[in-house]
């Protein structure tokens, strides 16, 4: 059923727009009608043209208006326009109501189009009675700010009461200064007197024992001679300190170089050993397929040429017995524990060459043990790196392999190469 418009509520216009609509709402749909109402006019003026055009059947602003609520309040239009019941509508109406959310459900109510009259007049009542009721809050709100007036008045004599007694204090404050002052003089004095005593009393023991101070004065240079001495001499390891340890940061740096150039090389080699080993891996399958007639030509392993070229057997292109063993992955799921998270695409692109699948477990760093319980019940074969690996993991591995009897390599390493060897170790059946 097609909800009700503006033109079908125009008994209710007046509430609609005023309730619905802010001010500056108001003004700028106003402009978008093309500014009828002067911009010196009252917002009233504003509200009787959007309320008079809301009437109007089929007109522009009225159609513009219609479509600004329904996007403006289309959350709780799709609330409402789900409910047919009246006693529902009524709760629905009553619990956003109490909450203080007037506009939306509002215009939900007005437009609905199973709202019975009877409902729409007790909202519409209801609105009607509440914009009395904040008129009158307003008058309580001017009642309230003159007892606060009255309150800041109360507050001002506090607060003057309070300047005076701190003026006092003030007062007392200076009064006790100059008192401490003059004591301060009388301390002063008392200081020079004994200052001048000093004085004279050293002039008296140097006029008697000039002899002593001279011997004391002579060894205390010498002290300070050696003192000085091993301060350079301090200084200068210092100074061969600091240039070996700017010599040890220029090496550092210079190394951390030649290891960035060679990680950089490594990472290069890998890649052009995944390309190599992918295209050995394709080359198989098109092996495989050739000799999936005549499996007794696959017996003889001695003149595979993978093993001079230090490729995993059955990565060369040639006619060689290890593709049979590789054959042996097609269809299976092989389970990779630990490893490096940067290779984990080109596991799984290594492993779909040698037509198995590859699912990938980090080995308790962000996954949990819960998770590769699961992964090792699903897998056929597990592969597992021991130089990229926790000790738990690795041990848990071998427990559970061990007890569901599944194939289990512990790969040197976690390059690709060493992937390969492992993945051909598991299709020629020799994995422990």
């Amino acid at each position: 059923m097609q909800r009700k418009t503006l033109y079908d509520n125009a008994d209710y216009a007046c509430p609609i727009v005023g309730t619905c609509l802010t001010v500056a709402e108001l003004r700028r749909i106003c402009r978008k009608c093309g500014d009828p109402v002067s911009e010196d006019a009252s917002d009233y003026d504003a509200h009787v043209f959007l309320v008079g055009q809301a009437k109007v059947a089929g007109g522009g602003p009225a159609k513009y208006l219609q479509r600004f609520l329904d996007k403006k309040f289309r959350k709780e239009l799709r609330a409402f326009l789900r409910v047919d019941d009246p006693a529902e509508l009524r709760r629905m109406w009553r619990e956003r109501a109490d909450a203080g959310d007037v506009p939306g459900p509002f215009w939900a109510m007005m437009s609905h189009p199973t709202a019975p009259d009877a409902l729409l007049r007790d909202i519409y009542g209801e609105v009607h009675m509440l914009s009395h009721r904040v008129g009158a809050a307003n008058r309580a709100d001017l009642a309230r700010l003159t007892r606060l007036e009255e309150k800041l008045a109360e507050a001002e004599a506090a607060l003057e009461e309070s300047k005076a007694v701190l003026r006092q204090a003030v007062a007392v404050w200076k009064s006790r200064c100059r008192e401490a002052m003059e004591a301060l003089s009388v301390e002063r004095n008392k200081r020079q007197a004994a200052e001048r005593e000093r004085i004279s009393l050293r002039e008296a023991i140097e006029n008697s024992a000039v002899a002593a101070v001279s011997r004391e004065r002579d060894y205390l240079r010498a002290q300070l001679g050696d003192a000085v001495a091993r301060l350079e001499a301090t200084e200068a390891e210092a100074g061969r300190q600091a240039l070996a340890l700017e010599r040890a940061h220029a090496e550092t740096a210079s190394l951390r170089r030649d290891l960035a150039d060679r990680e950089g090389e490594v990472e290069a080699l890998e890649a052009s050993l995944f390309t190599a080993l992918g295209d050995a891996a394709a080359a198989h399958a098109a092996h495989a397929a050739h000799h999936a007639d005549a499996p007794e030509s696959l017996v003889d392993h001695a003149g595979c040429a993978c093993r001079e070229h230090g490729l995993p057997e059955g990565s060369c292109g040639e006619a060689c017995a290890c593709r049979a063993a590789q054959a042996g992955l097609v269809g299976k799921r092989v389970l990779y524990v630990g490893g490096r998270c940067s290779l984990v695409s080109h596991y799984k692109l290594l492993a779909a060459k040698f037509g198995c699948e590859l699912v990938h477990h980090d080995g308790g760093r962000e996954q949990s043990a819960h998770r590769l319980w699961e992964l090792l019940g699903a897998a056929d074969a597990v592969v597992c790196p021991v130089d990229c690996v926790s000790h738990e993991a690795c041990a848990l591995v071998k427990q559970a392999c061990k007890g569901c009897l599944k194939p289990l390599v512990l790969a040197r390493s976690s390059g690709l190469s060493s992937l390969a060897r492992s993945l051909t170790e598991l299709g020629s059946g020799h994995a422990h």
